[in-house]
């Protein structure tokens, strides 16, 4: 969607609220179902009803599709309420301006705040489950540190500059200084992820840099289970997600002849360290080459389909839900084999090309083919019932399927050098070929 549609969209709005009684009190209530309601002390309240705050949102809607990630939605919505109520000029502060001037210059301002270029932010965020040890340590875009005594007073001077930079009075600078010092105290022994971001304001710069981090944590996360043991669930996680608690659960059988106490630890036992990261183990399973990926401001399709496949995977990979895991191993093992633009006959296109990646002899791509037919219907089982019960061996199995294909995708050849999408799905059409003439007389097929 463009700016100039949206802006077209919300002066037909304006000119329409403008005609209309819309003040909170010259609205019947008992006719509401819908309704917006927003205002500002010098300029006056306005509330849209039924058809109207549909309207609006959909106005909302396109301008923040029509600016991508520079504004929040939040403040986007702010700037197209301010340009509503100069607009209307409900406390008649303009009058002597007549109603298409001020909606003509209110429409104005906010396409030049919109189209306004973003500046570089810096953002701190906090996350939990990596060691300190070898940080600072950069890994995609992302910087992450030990937040010690002389980090805390680095970040305290930064700030204390900005506010110095600022137009209020001494006394109020000083209060202010003492204040975000304190806060940024609570943060001595953290572990932190700082990185850069573009934006025009800065809650779009906290959800951009947000975003981004959640992307690097669930491809670090994606081999957690890889480079380190297993059992210990290692994971970096935002604060508030996970907590490792003692879980004891008591369990009495019926003729009370039988009694179990099982014991479980739930969550992280270690924490994640990046200094261990650098082994031949970790080159070996693409973690070099995954970090290149995130690097880059420019992606490749094939880069974008790889990214998109680690995250799901990812995520699954610390999902103490089996049927949610299940799921994401899914997801993540379609993102890699089907891609975006791969709808038609999902599952048997899904079966093949899993085997294509996953296979290395005609009799295991048969298997492959079969296992993964087996664990789609699993797939559609948990999306349209809920209740199916996913087992240790078949969460296993589609987690091993998953993380095969991705890695070979992301560390050999030819796919190292691919770059379109159209490429890697060439590549699965000729090997489907050699896998159907392999199946007939031919004995000739690809070396997957």
């Amino acid at each position: 969607m463009s700016l100039t549609a949206g802006l077209s969209r919300l002066k037909a709005l304006i000119n329409r609220i403008s005609k209309e009684s819309f003040g909170p009190d010259l609205v019947d209530v008992d006719e509401l179902t819908d309704f917006v309601l927003f205002g500002q002390k010098d300029e006056g309240w306005v509330l849209l009803s039924n058809d109207e705050a549909l309207e609006y949102r959909q106005c909302l809607n396109e301008l923040s599709s029509s600016i991508e990630d520079r504004y929040s939605r939040k403040a986007v919505e702010q700037l197209m309420q301010t340009a509503i109520l100069k607009a209307l000029d409900i406390k008649k502060q303009r009058t002597k301006i007549p109603f298409g001037k001020r909606l003509e210059s209110a429409i104005k301002e906010l396409q030049n705040t919109l189209k306004a270029k973003p500046t570089t932010w810096t953002v701190h965020l906090r996350v939990e489950g990596l060691a300190p040890a070898g940080l600072p340590k950069k890994f995609g875009k992302v910087e992450f540190y030990f937040a010690d005594e002389a980090r805390i007073k680095q970040l305290i001077q930064d700030i204390n500059t900005v506010i110095d930079l600022g137009a209020n009075n001494p006394e109020v600078k000083k209060d202010v200084k003492s204040l975000t010092g304190q806060k940024l105290k609570s943060l001595t022994g953290a572990t932190m992820a700082s990185l850069k971001v573009s934006a025009c304001d800065p809650e779009a710069a906290w959800s951009q840099a947000r975003r981004e981090l959640r992307l690097t944590m669930d491809v670090l996360n994606f081999y957690s289970d890889i480079l380190f043991n297993p059992k210990l669930h290692v994971q970096i996680y935002f604060p508030g997600e996970l907590q490792p608690v003692k879980d004891l659960s008591v369990i009495f059988k019926s003729d009370m002849h039988s009694i179990s106490l099982p014991f479980k630890i739930i969550g992280p036992l270690s924490k994640m360290s990046l200094d261990e990261m650098t082994s031949e183990r970790a080159q070996q399973v693409g973690l070099f080459r995954a970090d290149g990926i995130l690097k880059k401001d420019q992606r490749t399709e094939v880069e974008e389909r790889v990214l998109a496949a680690l995250q799901w995977a990812g995520r699954a990979t610390v999902n103490t839900r089996a049927e949610e895991a299940f799921l994401q191993y899914a997801i993540a093992l379609e993102c890699i084999t089907l891609g975006r633009k791969d709808h038609a006959e999902l599952r048997y296109r899904l079966a093949m090309r899993t085997a294509l990646l996953a296979g290395n002899t005609l009799n295991v791509r048969k298997l492959v083919k079969k296992e993964v037919t087996d664990l789609y219907d699993i797939r559609s089982k948990i999306v349209h019932t809920g209740s199916y019960e996913v087992t240790n061996s078949e969460l296993s199995l589609i987690r091993y399927l998953a993380k095969k294909c991705i890695l070979r995708v992301l560390t050999e050849e030819p796919f190292l050098s691919m770059k379109k999408e159209d490429n890697l799905n060439a590549w699965f059409d000729e090997a489907m070929l050699s896998y159907v003439q392999q199946n007939g007389r031919s004995r000739h097929y690809p070396a997957v």
